[in-house]
């Protein structure tokens, strides 16, 4: 399964690199997807000459771009992206998106926002009947009296936990410096519904719903690639 996984996923990587065209001011996703379309962009600057700028949604996926040379800019340098392409931890029917498993979906959503066609990559197993099925939503929050926010969510009938990082003693902390609490709502709930309501919550600093913001969807299979749009 795993292999099939990966395959999936560098196929659909592989499909979104073939788009980029030269002059393009790219986003560069975060994850074991986006890293597919990265590493096949930067073989294309080196073997075709291809000639982009591109901006980088996490601190992960600066170190990848460095290492293979593709050149970077600073988000606050650029007004719109031509094309981001990330990946996806649930896809549903309506391309809305659970995103965050990586903790960058703040700076994700930035990018998603800022760009011309955000284009999402993923495998088969990422495709959902309805968001929540699979993950939680990943919350960001300041550690500032991070109780408040806590409740909040909870009183929006959500079962809270702050994400332990693995390899180290204590919580995950996000490129801002911030914790991440996995929120599991109610199958009830319409995750889409309350996109709004969770950014006005004092203490939030972004989530991983994305309702609205994907342009297109690449499926990767195990020997090519399917759109969905």
């Amino acid at each position: 399964m795993i292999e099939n996984q990966d395959l999936g996923k560098k196929a659909a990587g592989l499909w979104a690199a073939a788009k980029v065209q030269d002059g393009m001011l790219v986003g560069l996703g975060t994850g074991s997807t986006a890293n597919y379309f990265i590493e096949h962009v930067a073989k294309r600057i080196k073997e075709d000459g291809l000639k982009i700028k591109a901006v980088s949604s996490s601190f992960s996926s600066t170190l990848l771009a460095r290492k293979l040379m593709i050149p970077l800019i600073p988000i606050d340098e650029v007004s719109t992206l031509d094309i981001y392409v990330d990946g996806a931890d649930e896809v549903a029917p309506d391309k809305s998106l659970i995103k965050g498993r990586g903790a960058a979906m703040v700076r994700e959503k930035l990018l998603a926002s800022a760009c011309a066609e955000f284009i999402v990559v993923v495998d088969e197993s990422k495709l959902v009947a309805k968001l929540g099925a699979k993950y939680p939503v990943p919350v960001e929050i300041v550690p500032f009296a991070y109780s408040y926010p806590l409740r909040r969510l909870q009183d929006l009938g959500g079962l809270c936990q702050i994400r332990q990082a693995i390899g180290k003693d204590g919580p995950v902390i996000t490129d801002q410096g911030n914790l991440v609490v996995d929120v599991t709502f109610p199958a009830s709930v319409d995750l889409c519904g309350i996109d709004g309501v969770l950014n006005q919550i004092p203490g939030v600093l972004g989530h991983g719903i994305f309702c609205g913001l994907a342009k297109k969807i690449i499926v990767g299979g195990e020997n090519d690639a399917r759109i969905i749009d």
